[in-house]
């Protein structure tokens, strides 16, 4: 017979079966515990973003911008921190305003450099003239910012489907991304990559009317060198930023364009610098499916000699891959040795 009194299995001491119930339990333990500190480090840098934002705002207004809204919520936990403001409106002391029915910021717990930026609904921007510019956004559509020791990382701009109104002329597009960075090496060189999936005018040009409104999947991609100093030369200005870096010293390199509108499937390619108020360098452009064009502009009668010449010109330089080279020898366009104009010095 077995003896019952001796079998060990059935006679361990109760502390030991104690530390063996333990073990079963401390995984869960384990992820409470790891649970509860998340929530409070979530806790606290929610409030520390919180404070961030009430002293940004404070700055704006004290130097005179306008930085309004009529709630603000923040929420997100546990995978993120989301501030959702309703009628949100932003304006710098004499620059363009921006007002939109809502913005959501969202913030990674795990990546306090990148912020994404949501605006649904419409957005209206009045430049300095007075004049309103509106856009309608779809959900999908953000942009983004992210940042390092150094300074800015990359911006990003991404519209899933958006209409918009500028200058009283509409427009409608999809699959639109702009991302500009500096550039790794040089840090005040900025790297510009621009591309939609379509983009669809009101009307055609019309100086063009065969190219019609709709122009299909495009791209940029390029290296826009010395723009930071340039930038803030410029004041800000789009339109003064040539001039500035015709003073400042930089160029432009174009690694592809492409741009296909209607009929005219063009590309392009260079780099021109500038130094002392002088452009020198050289770009090539060229024409896929010539056959197309051809037809369109005779369709819409301009196939007149000028467009013939163009045509004919650009389709023998762009036979095997080639481009039709200009050059840019201080400040003159040329093809070849004939001059074709000259680009302006420095206005500012």
């Amino acid at each position: 017979m077995t003896d019952y009194w001796k079998d060990s299995g059935l006679v361990k001491p109760l502390a030991e079966r104690r530390r063996s119930r333990f073990w079963l339990f401390a995984p869960f333990l384990l992820l409470i515990a790891v649970i509860a500190a998340y929530t409070a480090y979530w806790i606290y840098a929610r409030a520390e973003i919180e404070r961030g934002v009430d002293e940004w705002v404070a700055a704006e207004r004290a130097r005179g911008a306008i930085v309004d809204y009529e709630s603000r919520d923040f929420g997100g936990y546990p995978f993120r921190f989301e501030l959702d403001l309703t009628s949100p409106r932003y304006q710098p002391p004499n620059a363009a305003s921006w007002e939109g029915e809502q913005l959501q910021l969202v913030m990674q717990p795990w990546n306090w450099n990148h912020v994404i930026a949501r605006a649904p609904g419409r957005s209206v921007l009045t430049d300095r003239m007075g004049i309103r510019h509106t856009a309608d956004l779809d959900g999908k559509s953000a942009a983004s910012l992210s940042w390092d020791a150094d300074g800015v990382h990359r911006a990003a701009l991404e519209l899933n489907d958006v209409s918009a109104l500028i200058e009283g002329q509409a427009y409608t597009a999809r699959g639109f991304s702009l991302n500009l960075a500096p550039s790794p090496e040089i840090r005040d060189n900025l790297r510009v990559a621009l591309q939609w999936d379509t983009l669809t005018l009101e009307a055609v040009p019309a100086s063009a009317p065969w190219l019609g409104t709709e122009i299909q999947e495009s791209r940029l991609i390029g290296e826009v060198d010395n723009f930071y100093p340039a930038w803030v030369r410029s004041g800000g200005q789009p339109e003064h930023l040539y001039s500035a870096l015709q003073q400042e010293g930089g160029g432009v390199e174009v690694g592809q364009v492409l741009l296909n509108w209607g009929p005219l499937k063009f590309g392009a390619k260079g780099r021109v610098t500038v130094e002392n108020g002088l452009a020198n360098g050289s770009f090539g452009v060229r024409i896929d499916d010539p056959q197309g064009l051809k037809d369109a502009l005779k369709a819409a009668g301009y196939w007149r000699m000028q467009e013939q010449a163009a045509v004919a010109t650009l389709e023998t330089a762009s036979a095997n891959g080639g481009f039709l080279t200009f050059t840019l020898d201080d400040n003159k366009l040329k093809i070849g040795t004939v001059v074709l104009g000259e680009l302006p010095g420095p206005g500012l």
